[in-house]
């Protein structure tokens, strides 16, 4: 038997915005069962409410981002990663700007705070989405495939035609304490020129070095260099488990990437619920066991 789960006490985390280049805060706060990821934009004077659901995810290049038709949150993967790997059923985030901050470019800071704080248990099963079928879906030269499985599995491969990345390639199975020790630490990385291009088109107003792991033709710049060798593709597992828990609740399933990306990562999840190849299960039914008193004997 799984039981939901929120956050222990209220969280809060500020950051810069790269796309804003603004100061944004961040609130956890923990929520009741059956409750989900609601996040609230609350830098506007409605503070609309944003739930995570397969209607409001959306992959960008780059990026995912929440949207109810009208308002839109920015790099939530990170945040959804954390959550997702650490098994947080129920939590309201509110958002202080259009964006989640970058932070290290990692799961990490969330990561660290959620277990700081510790989680709330309900006395009510975990709510999953299985994937009930073998299903493949291409965009371009990136492909992600889907299989059953009892518990969640993935397998990332990259290739990039630089010294530090090459052909890169991970398989594990993600539990908490995999998702701490081998996954949540691994940033987002960048190539200078692009992150040039980016800056002076003005896509990009904040981010540096303690953003992201940035390189040249030839090697990581920056001081503290790699925190693995296969830092890279740890992080595309990463985004991986964020886009995933886009329908709103746990996946489990066994999930082979190559060459992907946000935008495809999220199109194949709309895919899996358009053709009605994954479902919605409980973990387990609760059952009461009522031992009678045994009568007094007389004496």
């Amino acid at each position: 038997m799984e039981y939901q789960k929120t956050v222990g006490e209220i969280i809060c985390i500020e950051g810069e915005g790269v796309f804003t280049g603004k100061n944004i805060k961040v609130i956890i706060e923990p929520a009741r069962e059956n409750t989900g990821i609601i996040f609230f934009r609350e830098d506007l004077p409605s503070k609309p409410a944003i739930p995570l659901s397969i209607e409001n995810i959306i992959g960008l290049e780059g990026a995912t981002a929440l949207t109810n038709g009208k308002e839109i949150i920015y790099l939530v993967e990170h945040l959804l990663s954390a959550l997702h790997g650490l098994q947080i059923d129920n939590a309201i985030i509110k958002v202080y700007g259009e964006e989640i901050p970058l932070l290290d470019g990692s799961s990490y800071t969330w990561v660290r705070k959620i277990r700081e704080v510790g989680y709330k248990y309900f006395f009510a099963p975990k709510k999953k989405y299985k994937i009930l079928k073998e299903y493949e879906f291409y965009n371009g030269s990136g492909k992600i495939k889907f299989k059953p499985s009892d518990t969640l599995k993935i397998s990332a491969e990259i290739d990039f035609k630089h010294p530090l990345i090459g052909h890169q390639k991970l398989n594990t199975e993600i539990t908490p304490y995999t998702y701490i020790e081998e996954i949540c630490f691994a940033r987002t990385f960048g190539f200078l020129d692009e992150l040039k291009e980016k800056k002076r088109k003005g896509i990009l107003k904040g981010g540096d070095f303690s953003n992201a792991i940035i390189l040249d033709k030839e090697k990581v710049l920056n001081p503290e260099g790699l925190r693995t060798s296969d830092e890279f593709v740890r992080h595309k597992v990463l985004d991986i488990i964020g886009d995933i828990y886009g329908g709103g609740m746990p996946l489990i399933g066994e999930i082979h990437a190559v060459s992907s990306g946000h935008k495809l990562h999220i199109e194949a999840l709309k895919s899996l619920f358009r053709k009605g190849l994954i479902k919605e299960i409980e973990s387990g039914s609760l059952t009461f066991l009522i031992i009678p008193k045994k009568k007094q004997q007389k004496i």
